[in-house]
């Protein structure tokens, strides 16, 4: 089981996503996002929005813990449930496993089964997907993301300032 990481503390919100759910069925879509670790680059993925009903932990699985259990998936040469990918969460709800399934169709890891329901596997190039990730942060706007940054710890915020002007002071600072 992977480290929690609380709160994205000291993380980089790359970029945010929108994917369809497993199920045709369902209704609403998905957003999830790519974040780095501000001190050893590594790349994670957190779920953050459902368009309809159902809850879901927003943890941070980092890329390398979700390669290492598709790897795992890919030995055992069979389809699988989404329910294999439970053990890289730490939270319970029980759309975790089915969202991050999605999100990894999206992100062309692993695909549905043709011809089955509710069955996966795993793509033949599904070891690119951290080559992908890593060209997508090389196309960021490093200036965009400031504000986005997540600082290692958060002071009082002063009673007389706005979120904009807090946002505009912390770009100056990064930036000069």
């Amino acid at each position: 089981m992977q480290q929690r990481v609380f709160d994205k503390v000291n993380q980089t919100l790359i970029k945010t996503f929108i994917c369809n759910k497993l199920s045709e069925r369902s209704k609403g879509q998905l957003h999830y996002q790519l974040w780095q670790d501000n001190e050893d680059l590594s790349l994670g993925i957190a779920l953050s929005h459902n368009e309809s009903s159902g809850g879901f932990s927003s943890e941070l699985i980092k890329v390398d813990e979700i390669l290492n259990t598709i790897k795992v998936l890919l030995q055992s040469e069979k389809p699988f449930h989404a329910t294999a990918l439970k053990g890289l969460f730490i939270g319970k709800s029980v759309n975790n496993y089915s969202f991050l399934g999605a999100v990894l169709v999206d992100q062309q890891v692993i695909r549905l089964l043709p011809q089955t329901a509710r069955l996966l596997e795993v793509m033949e190039e599904y070891e690119l997907w951290s080559l992908r990730l890593e060209e997508i942060v090389g196309k960021t706007d490093v200036q965009e993301n400031l504000v986005n940054k997540i600082p290692a710890k958060r002071g009082p915020k002063p009673k007389n300032q706005t979120v904009e002007t807090k946002v505009e002071e912390q770009v100056h600072d990064e930036v000069y």
